[in-house]
């Protein structure tokens, strides 16, 4: 008839007027629009926060004593261990995805973040466009009941437990290749690093400075450097 809509709430309260018994009892739900779906909550989820830079993070104290644990860097490297196919392997994703889209995994992944006792580990590489290009996603639900063994007589490279010091004292080479792994404070500093792999000094900015590249590993430099996209511009 070449009039608007009436808009959600609108249809609602007329609902409700013109069916008085069904106020309350929630019995009659009313229709959305394909296009008011994205600006609705409803269904069982409703009620979830759907905005990670919402949600309280502990303080982190850049200048607290950290006190190297050795018992937390054995149960952290185990649990690296068992999420790689291999040493240097980028890892498996280790919870449920249900989008599969960058920006799914950069709203808890960029920065980090901590969710009672889960902690989602910031990215130790720059902005890529497609994560499950490398990261596998776990096998879905309905299929898990099913056993798909794989044979394969592969051998990957064991996990390195510390670099070496030319002396006692002196600063640890970095043990493993800095390809896709330049952000040193993803498993090494600031507060979502992996336990026991914390560093003693993490307001240092420039790690190897001190540290130095495997000379073994770091073998393939590249000519000319490797396009990236550019950066997540993310607002506080």
């Amino acid at each position: 008839d070449g009039l608007p809509a009436a808009s959600l709430l609108e249809r609602e309260a007329n609902l409700s007027q013109a069916r008085p018994h069904l106020a309350g009892q929630e019995k009659l739900i009313t229709a959305v629009d394909y296009a008011d779906i994205p600006h609705v909550a409803m269904g069982p989820t409703r009620a979830w926060q759907q905005t990670p830079k919402k949600i309280s993070q502990p303080q982190y104290d850049l200048f607290a004593e950290v006190i190297p644990s050795a018992a937390e860097k054995e149960q952290s490297l185990a649990r690296r261990t068992t999420r790689r196919a291999f040493n240097g392997a980028p890892p498996v994703i280790p919870h449920a995805v249900e989008a599969t889209n960058d920006a799914a995994c950069y709203a808890c992944h960029a920065q980090g973040m901590k969710l009672g006792e889960l902690q989602a580990s910031v990215m130790s590489h720059r902005f890529l466009a497609n994560c499950t290009q490398c990261h596998a996603a776990p096998t879905p639900a309905a299929l898990q009941a099913f056993a798909s063994p794989i044979e394969t007589k592969f051998v990957g490279l064991s996990t390195p437990h510390a670099g070496q010091r030319a002396y006692p004292g002196a600063p640890p080479t970095i043990p493993h290749s800095q390809w896709m792994r330049e952000n040193c404070v993803a498993c090494h500093g600031g507060p979502h690093g992996w336990a026991g792999l914390e560093s003693t000094h993490p307001w240092r900015s420039n790690c190897t400075q001190c540290h130095a590249p495997s000379a073994q590993l770091d073998q393939a430099i590249s000519v000319s450097s490797i396009p990236q996209l550019p950066p997540l511009q993310i607002q506080p």
